[in-house]
């Protein structure tokens, strides 16, 4: 069995069968059973195998081997003929594009009967770990744009950068009777969330016993009853943005706080991050 290097931008495995000739372009048929534990299918990294399999196996050639991709899927089979846009000099391909084969169309192309079976000694691949989570003190300024779906007489899709920026200036405080979002002061239980969580990160706490620790926390005691769910919300549920404004502009969770404390002005915030 092949496998990419750990290099690679992709983690694939796959029965890979060369073919040479003299004077004759390289035929290289590769073979894999997607959801095996063979990692990325031959569809969705064919650049990558495919010139992977030219730079190590045939680093003079001026262009790559005539690629061949053969899936086993559970109730059929699909065997194509993949070409590609080659840079050369760089070895690299792109643009891969994708023509049907038939088994007598593999074996006229090789010269000779191909097994298009999956072959012995597949080893599966050590899984990879999952990524660690991390609280992050966050600028509230540099959320993704939110698009609420609750609350909407409240909530106007997003914040326009002047208010954005505006509110960073001239903050709001207290709390609104309109909804739950806008019912506190977000400023004060922040504050709070973000000294307890350093605080117990500089102690060693792990990501998972921190929000035990912080709700357990006499400073969270005292709270009101909004403030209290306000601060579980922030270390239970967690903000999860997938990046920073302008550039991105989606959650994985967190769009109505995230509204509401771009209303209020807030400076900095709890998210979650995976760690790099």
């Amino acid at each position: 069995m092949y496998r990419l290097p750990p290099e690679a931008r992709w983690r694939a495995t796959f029965r890979l069968q060369l073919f040479t000739g003299d004077g004759m372009r390289p035929v290289a048929v590769a073979t894999q059973m997607p959801g095996a534990g063979e990692g990325a299918s031959l569809t969705n990294a064919a650049e990558t195998c495919a010139e992977t399999v030219w730079r190590e196996h045939f680093p003079d050639a001026p262009e790559p081997p005539v690629w061949v991709s053969h899936l086993i899927l559970e109730h059929r089979r699909q065997l194509s003929l993949v070409t590609f846009a080659a840079d050369p000099s760089a070895r690299t391909l792109r643009s891969p594009g994708w023509r049907p084969m038939s088994p007598a169309d593999v074996d006229a192309l090789v010269g000779q009967a191909v097994d298009l079976e999956r072959g012995a000694g597949f080893t599966p691949p050590e899984p990879e770990p999952e990524p660690e989570a991390r609280f992050v003190a966050y600028p509230v300024v540099r959320l993704p744009r939110p698009a609420p779906f609750r609350e909407k007489k409240c909530m106007a899709a997003g914040v326009p950068w002047w208010r954005r920026l505006g509110r960073q200036l001239v903050p709001r405080r207290g709390g609104r009777d309109c909804c739950w979002y806008h019912g506190g002061d977000w400023h004060q239980v922040n504050r709070l969330a973000l000294r307890l969580v350093a605080q117990f990160e500089a102690a060693g706490v792990s990501f998972e016993d921190i929000p035990r620790h912080v709700l357990n926390h006499p400073d969270a005691q005292g709270l009101t009853d909004w403030e209290a769910e306000a601060l579980d919300s922030l270390v239970m549920d967690t903000i999860r943005p997938h990046g920073p404004w302008p550039r991105d502009a989606r959650y994985n969770n967190g769009n109505h706080r995230a509204q509401a404390m771009l209303d209020a002005g807030v400076r900095r915030t709890l998210i979650e991050r995976d760690t790099d």
